[in-house]
C-alpha cells in the first residue's frame, strides 16, 4: 500500500500522468509541452502565472510540476515551497522540478530545500526530460514533514554530495626547501638528493 508520504506521481507510466509546466516565457511553455507530449505524457497543463498555476493546482492537482527557477513574481523554488505547505492538502506530495539555464549550487540547495525532486538544467532534449521523468516516477523517497513544510527524505545527504568537496592540493616540489633553512641547518630535501647521489 503506498504511503500516505509517497510523491503522487510515483509507480505511475508517463501516459497516465498530468503534468503542469509554469514559466512566464511562453517560448519555453511550448517547447516544453512539445517535449512532453512527444514523450507520451498524458495530459500537459501550461501556465505564464505562478500565481494562477496555483490556484488552478488546488482546483483541480498535476501529477508533476515542472516550474522555472527565475519566474515573477513568485519564483520556481517559492512555488514549491508554496506546495509543501503542510496545509497545501493533496499539492504537499506532487513531485516538482524546477528548470534553469544556470543550476548553481545556491539554486540547487535552494529548490531541494524548497521540496523540489530535481533541478532540471536547460537547455535539455526529449530523451534527456524522459530519462529524468522515468527516474522520477520510480523514486520511492517519501516526503518528511520539516517544520510547516514538507521536504524529499534524504535532501541534506543529497545536498551534501551536490557540492564539490575540498581537494587535494599538492605542495609544489619548492616549499620543502625551506624546512629546516631557518634553523640554520641544511635543508632536508637537500640532504636526500646528496644522500642518493
Amino acid at each position: 500500500m503506498q504511503s500516505q508520504f509517497q510523491h503522487r506521481a510515483f509507480g505511475r507510466d508517463l501516459e497516465q500522468i498530468v503534468v503542469s509546466v509554469v514559466d512566464n516565457r511562453r517560448p519555453m511553455l511550448a517547447m516544453m509541452r512539445a517535449m512532453l507530449a512527444a514523450i507520451g505524457v498524458g495530459r500537459i497543463d501550461t501556465h505564464e502565472s505562478p500565481a494562477e498555476a496555483f490556484e488552478a493546482m488546488t482546483r483541480g492537482a498535476p501529477d508533476l510540476v515542472i516550474a522555472a527557477a527565475a519566474m515573477q513574481p513568485i519564483s520556481g523554488p517559492d512555488l514549491v515551497r508554496s506546495m509543501r505547505h503542510r496545509d497545501a492538502g493533496p499539492l504537499s506530495f506532487i513531485p516538482a522540478m524546477v528548470m534553469s539555464a544556470h543550476a548553481k549550487p545556491g539554486l540547487i540547495e535552494e529548490a531541494l530545500r524548497a521540496g523540489a525532486h530535481q533541478v532540471l538544467v536547460l537547455p535539455t532534449s526529449a530523451s534527456t526530460l524522459y530519462r529524468r521523468l522515468d527516474w522520477l516516477l520510480n523514486d520511492d523517497r517519501p516526503f518528511e514533514l520539516d517544520g510547516e513544510h514538507y521536504v524529499v527524505a534524504g535532501m541534506e545527504e543529497r545536498l551534501a554530495l551536490s557540492f564539490p568537496r575540498p581537494t587535494y592540493v599538492p605542495v609544489p616540489a619548492r616549499a620543502p626547501l625551506a624546512v629546516g633553512a631557518e634553523h640554520g641547518a641544511e635543508p632536508y630535501v637537500l640532504r636526500m638528493r646528496e644522500a642518493q647521489n
